[in-house]
């Protein structure tokens, strides 16, 4: 085995193991042929070549439809993920849209952001939404093209504290790491499972508008039990008003849904990574409060809705891991 050949073997390595077996020497004869008379000794593997064993890999480990089961299940998970928070960030985007708008209008001090921050945030809430919507129905490339461009806020926000001289570079905010990765996290899901041998998404304009009903859903909640009901006053209940507590309220009945069915894996495994981004998204919230004088209460739910979440992403993520198909499946 000359050099160039064993650097061929090394690429192919991030395929998986049993498609490997079944197709390097294949590949690699392929690889060589193509290679024609290059020098052994300084000759690599090109960077289309590594480019196209790698989209291969994305291909075969997340499944379309004819695919063996277990990275059928696998991909249909990631792609699960990509929905479901895109769907949450078009929500999120509607309730944030309605505040900014109001607090905009209203000239609010408040507002802690200049114009062209806002009109920014405005810009990526809405690159959410058209992601959504493409992927629903059936136009993935421009739904990429808007997911992507939907986390230029969040990455803004983590990277101006690098850029700060000091401590203050140093000690980033932990809320903008976990509003970073949540807000990435769908995306780079929607970049995997979405691969060309996926066929589009054809869904009604009800299920694609319905994040939009979700968020007027929130919004009259919000007015009804925080401003009408006066629930908000309640140390016991403001954190269960909030999107993120009705969030992790919409994730427990998902959850029973998903455990009394028992329907495959793919639904378990991803309301188990959902559960993670949403602890994600409150532990900053409880490091920064533990301790302070007053907000024991505070904490003790804070406390509850951690271990709630730390509960359903373990019994989901182990329910979903059980119910996989067996990986011998996956020889061809």
């Amino acid at each position: 085995m000359n050099l160039l050949e064993q650097r061929y073997r090394n690429v192919l390595r991030l395929l998986p193991a049993s498609y490997r077996a079944g197709r390097e020497e294949e590949m690699v004869a392929a690889f060589m042929e193509m290679s024609g008379d290059a020098p052994n000794v300084g000759s690599r593997p090109g960077w289309g070549e590594i480019a196209s064993v790698l989209a291969l890999s994305v291909r075969v480990r997340f499944g379309a439809e004819g695919a063996p089961p277990r990275a059928f299940a696998w991909g249909e998970t990631v792609r699960l993920v990509a929905l479901l928070g895109l769907a949450y960030q078009m929500m999120n985007a509607a309730i944030n849209m309605v505040i900014l708008i109001r607090a905009l209008a209203s000239a609010d001090d408040r507002y802690p952001v200049g114009p062209g921050l806002s009109i920014g945030e405005m810009g990526a809430a809405a690159c959410s939404a058209v992601a959504f919507m493409a992927i629903m129905r059936g136009s993935p490339r421009l739904a990429k093209t808007a997911a992507l461009l939907s986390t230029t806020p969040a990455l803004v926000y983590f990277a101006i504290p690098l850029q700060m001289p000091g401590p203050a570079g140093m000690m980033r905010p932990l809320e903008e790491v976990a509003n970073a990765i949540i807000s990435i996290v769908p995306v780079i899901a929607l970049m995997l499972g979405f691969h060309r041998d996926v066929a589009p998404l054809r869904r009604s304009w009800w299920l694609t508008l319905s994040p939009l009903a979700a968020a007027l859903m929130v919004l009259g909640w919000v007015a009804v039990g925080w401003y009408w009901l006066r629930l908000g006053e309640s140390k016991w209940l403001y954190l269960w008003l909030d999107e993120l507590g009705m969030s992790i309220v919409a994730l427990v009945v998902g959850s029973a849904f998903a455990i009394t069915r028992r329907r495959g894996p793919s639904w378990p495994l991803a309301l188990s990574a959902i559960g993670l981004l949403l602890l994600l998204a409150r532990l900053p919230m409880m490091i920064d409060l533990f301790g302070w004088p007053g907000y024991e209460i505070v904490n003790t739910v804070l406390s509850g809705q951690v271990a709630l979440l730390a509960v359903l992403i373990g019994t989901l993520g182990t329910m979903g891991l059980r119910s996989l198909p067996d990986a011998r499946a996956t020889l061809t």
